[in-house]
């Protein structure tokens, strides 16, 4: 790995740590609680990126991964400080979002309107490929959030 990739991964951790606990401020969460809001969207967008760029593994996979290993850690985490896990899981997975790939389909399926004829196919190859790229990395999100849940809740009693 070379010195600017390592750079790359730090910068865009510290920036995923921001945007989580900006989101977390707007879901209300407590002050005392951004700080692990913040470590988690550190961790989940740095091992996106490791896995992603680093391994080369599919960006939905990768996504699936840092999601399921996000919401592991809070599954440990959350019981300890009294808290229900998604007050950390929501806000530490909105740095995955796929924004430029949504926008980049959006604005083909916009061009597609007034293009030349030869430009329609190349615009409908973008409207597909973004599309369906965006969509598996929100369908990877929300598995990624879902799933281990499943497994760790399932004997779980309930009192009531």
């Amino acid at each position: 790995m070379s010195e600017t990739f390592i750079q790359r991964v730090c910068l865009e951790g510290i920036s995923a740590a921001f945007i989580a606990v900006a989101f977390a401020m707007l879901f209300s969460v407590p002050v005392r609680y951004l700080k692990y809001v913040a470590l988690g969207g550190l961790m989940t967008r740095v091992l996106r990126t490791l896995l992603f760029n680093g391994l080369g593994i599919e960006v939905a996979i990768a996504t699936f991964i840092a999601c399921c290993v996000t919401s592991l850690y809070f599954i440990y985490q959350a019981p300890k400080l009294g808290v229900p896990r998604p007050v950390f899981t929501v806000a530490s997975i909105i740095p995955l979002i796929p924004g430029m790939d949504a926008y980049t389909c959006l604005m083909s399926l916009y061009s597609v309107i007034d293009a030349p004829v030869n430009e329609i196919a190349q615009n409908a190859y973008l409207i597909i490929h973004h599309g369906m790229r965006c969509f598996a990395i929100l369908l990877s999100i929300a598995l990624g959030i879902a799933i281990p849940p499943l497994f760790f809740y399932r004997f779980r009693k309930n009192v009531y």
